[in-house]
């Protein structure tokens, strides 16, 4: 994010830091609050259980974490007729049902230990079913490399790996994933054929796939789980707010990754909004790429209401959008249909910059404005622009890849994410290169600044001779490949941060000398996606594999990451609000149909500081 836009933010709203953000209705309406304990059935409490309350006329869930002593304590919430929920992985839920109609209402909890391992596997995430894989040898821990790399580009581990097949089940599932991403035809039409034998790289870990994973999850139940420690100390010091995001063209679903007994949901009615961004009164406009008759939709967070808002393409059908960003003037931008949309928020008008005839390089991936409210975006192996006020695109183009990498069947080079820097340098990813490109602001040189492959002992020359030869990206890499994905800039100093995603780091680029310097995520398997800065400096990041949303504070070098109340969560955007003071972090659930709100008290935050 510019520094333009990170003024933006911040002008015309300083009141609102000096308030406690708290969930809707909370701040001053809020008639009473929801309090209790957590116990486990032999009487202990139990610390970083997520304990959820919901309004039955509301479309919001609010959730809170049990401290150290078990207790919980909601902010002010409205008065109704409420459900309250306790979860933990290896526990049956605590359930209660009651009005709030004012003052204090206590409700105790109870959970009790599953037996049964099948229900317990269930309810875990998916780097929790990925580190419960077999790893006792080093071909295993590449198999486990190797299945996340490429079987967890498009979904969440947990999504698949919560089913059991033999071999020859998983060698089909295998042959789907590698045709998939690549064609619109019907699902009996999706299978590989020799006129389209799908993602090379897939396709050349195939069969070690298919015996691995058919031994891991075939006739037997997973036996060494890892389950991971429940949030302790500051990871429980927060307030977290899903709002429903509701569909146009169908109900949502019942099984919305709410209830983790039922194991991670299916996205085929889940998947809605792709990012997310906060304007100057606080309202979140969301992008999305598969709901027909939205381009864009706003959510009011104080209500909770969504409005859709459509525009129509050549074709006359609505245009779908990618990735969306707030300008400082308040036009909310977008990719789409191979160009850029544009919503103008004071008067509601939309508009889509056609490219010209012939142009080859489209509009894809993901944006960025610049101080001149420009907007960039990825596009093959470079970024594409457009002049707001003439309609005139121009691309620029990244250099080749290395010689003797891939070989020329490979083609084009895809770019993916993309920042524009606090001295309006423009950056983008080379997930299947390694690298990342910058293109300079003054002179339009576009540079690289590639990226070593990770060191793993696990990895074999096989694994290195595929990746000399057979084409990577963010969805399909052998093991040590890093795989950039989205980045962002610190609106305040000269830094870049990448995700990392198949390394499972994020690393720093100086803008100007170009060095980077990478840091492991706390959580192994947890695929980092996309990351924001806030004001401070701090980098907020989602995570594919782990329903969490992590905090790096750069200073102390130590991360914080926040447990979400949903199972399969598939975040691919997060985005900082840095009105309030602490800020508020927001992020898209793509597979649940849901946005989801992190707030922390200010007391909280400033006792955390003096530790």
């Amino acid at each position: 994010m510019s520094h333009w836009k990170s003024l933006a933010l911040v002008l015309g709203v300083i009141v609102a830091a000096a308030a406690v953000q708290m969930p809707p209705a909370a701040q001053t309406r809020g008639p009473g609050v929801i309090a209790g304990n957590v116990k486990s059935a032999d009487g202990r409490p139990m610390e970083g259980v997520i304990v959820s309350a919901r309004a039955a006329d509301k479309t919001f869930t609010t959730s809170v974490f049990t401290d150290r002593q078990g207790n919980y304590s909601f902010p002010s919430l409205d008065g109704g007729q409420y459900k309250v929920w306790a979860q933990a992985v290896g526990f049956e839920a605590g359930r209660a049902e009651f009005a709030l109609a004012g003052g204090r209402t206590e409700r105790n909890l109870t959970l009790t230990p599953i037996k049964e391992v099948g229900r317990i596997v269930k309810q875990m995430s998916g780097v929790e079913y990925l580190q419960s894989l077999p790893q006792s040898t080093p071909a295993d821990r590449r198999m486990a490399h190797a299945y996340k790399n490429n079987c967890t580009g498009c979904h969440t581990a947990s999504y698949t790996l919560q089913n059991r097949w033999d071999a020859r089940g998983w060698g089909v599932l295998v042959d789907l994933m590698a045709v998939f991403p690549s064609t619109g035809e019907p699902v009996p039409a999706m299978r590989p054929t020799p006129e389209r034998p799908g993602n090379p790289m897939i396709r050349a870990y195939r069969d070690e796939l298919a015996e691995y994973l058919g031994r891991a999850r075939g006739a037997t139940e997973l036996q060494n789980l890892k389950l991971l420690p429940r949030p302790t100390g500051e990871a429980t010091q927060v307030v977290i707010t899903e709002y429903d995001l509701p569909r146009t063209d169908r109900p949502n679903h019942f099984d919305d990754g709410t209830d983790w007994s039922m194991g991670t949901p299916s996205r085929f009615i889940g998947r809605a909004a792709h990012d997310v961004w906060p304007d100057a009164e606080g309202n979140i406009w969301m992008a999305d790429d598969l709901v027909p008759g939205r381009t864009f939709a706003k959510l009011d967070p104080t209500t909770g209401k969504v409005t859709d808002y459509a525009l129509k393409g050549e074709d006359g059908k609505s245009i779908a959008t990618h990735s969306v960003v707030v300008d400082y003037v308040g036009r909310v931008w977008a990719t789409g249909h191979g160009n850029f949309v544009v919503l103008d928020t004071r008067t509601g008008n939309m508009k889509e910059f056609r490219r010209p005839a012939g142009m080859r390089a489209a509009v894809g991936g993901t944006l960025d404005v610049d101080s001149k409210g420009r907007p960039w975006a990825t596009s093959l192996n470079g970024v594409i622009m457009v002049d707001p006020d003439t309609g005139e695109y121009k691309h620029y183009e990244g250099p080749p890849a290395p010689e003797g990498l891939c070989g020329a069947p490979c083609g084009g080079w895809g770019t993916y994410g993309n920042t524009v820097d606090k001295d309006d340098n423009v950056w983008a990813t080379n997930p299947g290169l390694d690298r990342v490109l910058k293109i300079d602001s003054r002179t339009g040189q576009v540079t690289a600044v590639n990226l070593e492959p990770l060191v793993m002992p696990e990895v074999t020359d096989v694994d290195r001779q595929r990746r000399r030869t057979v084409r990577a990206s963010q969805n399909s890499a052998p093991p040590g490949h890093k795989a950039p994905r989205r980045l962002a800039a610190d609106p305040n100093r000269d830094l870049v941060w990448v995700a990392l995603y198949t390394s499972d780091r994020i690393a720093r680029i100086d803008t100007k000398t170009n060095q980077v310097r990478e840091y492991a995520m706390p959580t192994p398997y947890a695929s980092p996606y996309a990351l924001a800065v806030d004001k401070n400096g701090v980098v907020w990041i989602n995570t594919m594999n782990h329903d969490v949303l992590t905090k790096f504070d750069p200073r102390t070098e130590r991360f914080t990451e926040y447990v979400l109340p949903t199972r399969g969560t598939e975040i691919r955007h997060v985005q900082i609000d840095n009105r309030t003071d602490p800020v508020t972090v927001w992020a898209p659930y793509n597979r649940s149909n849901k946005v989801v709100r992190l707030q922390f008290p200010a007391a909280a935050t400033r006792q955390t500081a003096s530790r």
